[in-house]
């Protein structure tokens, strides 16, 4: 009869699914079936070989049965130890390839990166300084969510990205933050519009009639900062059109007659280059803003994240213009 032949599935045994047996003395006694001595089962595990007898033993204590017969030339498996071999090797089989998912899934989770980004800074920054970090680390992999600043808070408060970019003016009370760059918040619009060509525009000139608003969305770091800089001076304005989309307001400005927004002058680089769009300071206020990244204190930065920490402090000790 070959090991475990002729015998029936046990019934499960609570006091087995409370106190399972040791994996350590099974292994042990696996290895000195497979061997065929307990020396060899102890120079494979790396253990001594008075060790390896004491795991075993304690195993035969813990099931009350005798599961190694001891000869001159080594052991060899008795009744008992041929039905425990095969389940033994089973759950080590088991166990090990419970060790190897978790190493893997240590393994994935060491080349992600997860960000979230305000829409202007996601858009024209980060992926300049995400390209600069790959190139010492090509192994991450970064998944970037793009919203608005105040969404980017929510995702570091609650967990979901590891590091974010603001531009905003909400309370990173408990978080740690780096300022990565100045902007300007700047008027703009379409070649044809009144003020095109100006050097500048007052800025009691936004409340002008006949000057549709387009903006961002409420949370939007662009409109907070520019609504606070002008509630300073004792301006409000009302905007005739609100969306999500940086896009979406430059199309408007070219679509509806007299159109302005106050945008980052990053967010129009291009267009100004190409003609298309026209950029002027707001005088009188100040629209400056600082970009910045920003993460929780614990728990610890994840080995990615940590590294782009560090070079996103390389950026913030740089000298501004």
């Amino acid at each position: 009869m070959g090991m475990g032949e002729g015998y029936a599935d046990p019934m499960p045994d609570d006091r087995w699914r409370s106190d399972p047996l040791s994996a350590a003395d099974l292994a042990a006694f696996a290895a000195a079936v497979e061997l065929g001595s307990v020396r060899g089962a102890a120079d494979a595990l790396a253990l001594t070989q008075s060790a390896a007898t004491k795991r075993i033993q304690r195993l035969e204590r813990r099931v009350e049965l005798t599961l190694l017969e001891r000869g001159r030339f080594g052991v060899k498996p008795t009744e008992a130890g041929g039905v425990l071999y095969p389940e033994a090797r089973r759950a080590l089989d088991a166990l090990t390839h419970a060790a190897v998912a978790l190493d893997q899934l240590r393994a994935g989770s060491a080349v992600r990166l997860s960000l979230s980004a305000s829409q202007t800074t996601g858009e024209f920054l980060v992926p300049g300084w995400l390209a600069a970090f790959r190139a010492v680390q090509p192994d991450v992999q970064a998944r970037v969510h793009i919203s608005n600043s105040a969404s980017v808070v929510a995702d570091i408060r609650e967990g979901r990205a590891e590091i974010g970019f603001v531009e905003g003016v909400d309370a990173l009370d408990g978080l740690q933050a780096l300022t990565l760059q100045r902007d300007e918040i700047v008027a703009v619009v379409a070649p044809g519009h009144p003020w095109a060509g100006r050097r500048g525009v007052p800025a009691g000139a936004l409340t002008a009639p006949g000057n549709p608003y387009v903006t961002r969305e409420l949370g939007s770091g662009n409109r907070s900062v520019a609504a606070a800089g002008l509630a300073g001076i004792g301006i409000a304005l009302s905007p005739t059109m609100e969306t999500t989309s940086n896009q979406s307001i430059k199309r408007a400005l070219l679509d509806v007659p007299g159109a302005f927004a106050l945008l980052s002058e990053l967010a129009v680089e291009d267009e100004v280059r190409a003609g298309t769009l026209c950029r002027l300071p707001v005088r009188g206020v100040d629209l400056h803003r600082d970009l910045k990244a920003i993460s929780r204190r614990r728990p610890a930065l994840s080995g990615p994240a940590r590294g782009f920490w560090r070079a996103l402090g390389e950026i913030a000790a740089r000298p501004r213009p």
